[in-house]
């Protein structure tokens, strides 16, 4: 029984990370305000002494050029939002400028997210097993 618990439970991990969020039921997210406190912490919304991400509109450096009132060097253009799913477009300035697409799932733990911005997908970690009589 252990066994086939170790074998599935990675299967299962990797299930949730690769769906896609549905497309169904997704609300557009207009304004970093439309997002959950979690989402916008991990964005770097709050960082000071300015914030992280610029919302849709705001000023954005687009260059590798920061100085000390610089606006951020990432900036929202679009999203959607559906019960336990965001998807984001984020524009990335600097000599790699770029958009990405980030996903946060909303889990037992909180919002993680779960695609983009260089990182690999958080995984939640595997519960503990109970020992098998």
């Amino acid at each position: 029984m252990t066994v086939r618990a170790a074998i599935l439970l990675p299967a299962l991990l990797c299930t949730f990370t690769a769906q896609a969020c549905p497309a169904d039921n997704a609300r557009p997210i207009a304004s970093l305000s439309d997002l959950p406190e979690a989402v916008l912490k991990q964005l770097g919304r709050f960082e000071k002494p300015q914030p992280g991400i610029a919302d849709i509109g705001e000023n954005f450096n687009g260059s590798d050029v920061i100085y000390p009132d610089s606006p951020p060097q990432r900036r929202l253009l679009a999203g959607t939002a559906a019960k336990d799913c965001i998807e984001l477009k984020v524009e990335f300035g600097g000599f790699a400028y770029h958009t990405e697409l980030l996903e946060f799932r909303d889990t037992f733990r909180g919002w993680i997210k779960t695609k983009g911005s260089y990182d690999a997908p958080v995984l939640m970690p595997a519960p503990a097993l109970a020992p098998q009589p």
